[in-house]
């Protein structure tokens, strides 16, 4: 790889659409203990002169990171806020210890809300849908996770080659060139 890149330093933050950011405050900062870090009312798309009244909130993570909402109650499909499946979207956050992927549970279990574990061999897993519909993941990493990422790397292409290969027709027939073959545009 090319020394040209620009070290991406991490994720400043994540942004999706929520029902009511009043009900996601109570989410985010009540329930899971995130601070309430900004909630910017606009009148109009920012960049633009386009008139839209909507709200953004911030909340800040331990490291600094945030996860964000836009409350658009006046251009959200009413439809839009159902449980998402975790492939198309969903949000991984960490935690530093087992004990406190425990205090995660106990937490959502006061005030009712479901969740479920996995554990993945590289980090265990507690699954749950925000009230926005969006599926939230608590991970902690496994004592041999640094190890288990380390060993994948060492095959990470050859197994996309593989993929690429075994997939590469339906997908053809599925999107077409044009949406696969993008590189052999630049």
């Amino acid at each position: 790889m090319s020394n040209n890149y620009v070290e991406i330093e991490g994720v400043h933050h994540v942004a999706y659409r929520c029902r009511d950011a009043e009900q996601t405050r109570w989410f985010y900062e009540d329930v899971l203990g995130l601070k309430l870090a900004a909630a910017m009312s606009f009148d109009h798309i920012s960049g633009t002169e386009k008139e839209m009244k909507y709200m953004h909130i911030f909340f800040e993570m331990a490291d600094g990171n945030y996860i964000a909402f836009f409350d658009d109650p006046h251009n959200a499909p009413s439809d839009f806020f159902k449980e998402m499946n975790g492939f198309d979207s969903h949000v991984a956050v960490q935690v530093n210890s087992m004990s406190d992927l425990d205090k995660v549970k106990e937490q959502l279990n006061s005030v009712g809300w479901d969740s479920f574990t996995i554990d993945h061999e590289f980090v265990t897993s507690v699954y749950i849908f925000d009230p926005n519909g969006i599926q939230l993941e608590f991970t902690c990493r496994a004592n041999n996770h640094d190890q288990i990422m380390e060993e994948d790397a060492k095959k990470a292409h050859h197994e996309l080659d593989q993929w690429t290969k075994e997939t590469r027709k339906l997908k053809l027939n599925k999107f077409g060139s044009d949406a696969l073959d993008l590189r052999e545009k630049t």
